[in-house]
């Protein structure tokens, strides 16, 4: 469960504190306590029991969000952060088409030869050319791939997910290759000690 914040923490102190304060009120008295309690402060406990209970279902919320956190994360099957991604391919590189071909049973994707030209997962490929399907450029809203341009790509570990294919002039700054590679060189190192999340090798194809 979530940890309680500073105000969560003052608003449960004050609904406990108004608690004992009814209850000590309703005991001080033996012979008519009680009765004299909810006739002259008949909102005293029942107030107190509601505002423990509301702050008890602020805590109970926070609690189930916290705890669901991990299966959402799990039902969208997509949600790995960039170390996990790293971790979860096996083969990233760069390198310049070879041969692109229609795929014969997805009209949105295209199957992609690829002469490497710089391993970066592993570092040192024994594979001089390696076979991906990717989606097309059309798909993406980008120009149609072309024999001889120059690629960065990641494939994952699973047949149906799509390997990630990043351009020189990518579609802005921030996914082109150069920045792609800067980005994936710096996150190595942490991705060789981060295991792919069970979640994405156990899901469901």
């Amino acid at each position: 469960m979530t940890p309680l914040t500073g105000p969560e923490e003052d608003q449960l102190r004050l609904a406990l504190g108004m608690i004992g304060e009814a209850a000590e009120e309703g005991g001080s008295d033996s012979a008519q306590g009680p009765r004299r309690v909810w006739m002259k402060r008949p909102g005293t406990i029942a107030g107190a029991l509601v505002a423990a209970a509301a702050v008890g279902l602020v805590l109970l919320a926070y609690g189930l969000a916290d705890d669901g956190s991990a299966g959402s994360r799990q039902d969208q099957g997509q949600a790995l952060t960039d170390v996990e991604r790293i971790a979860c391919s096996p083969k990233i590189a760069e390198g310049n088409i070879a041969a692109i071909k229609e795929h014969p049973e997805q009209a949105d994707a295209v199957k992609v030869t690829l002469t490497v030209t710089d391993w970066i997962k592993p570092k040192q490929g024994s594979q001089r050319q390696i076979q991906f399907t990717t989606m097309s450029g059309k798909w993406k809203g980008e120009p149609a791939y072309s024999t001889g341009e120059h690629l960065l790509v990641v494939v994952m570990d699973r047949p149906d997910e799509p390997a990630e294919t990043f351009r020189v002039d990518g579609a802005g700054t921030s996914r082109t290759l150069a920045a792609i590679r800067s980005r994936i060189d710096k996150d190595l190192p942490t991705a060789a000690k981060t295991e792919c999340p069970a979640f994405w090798r156990n899901r469901v194809q």
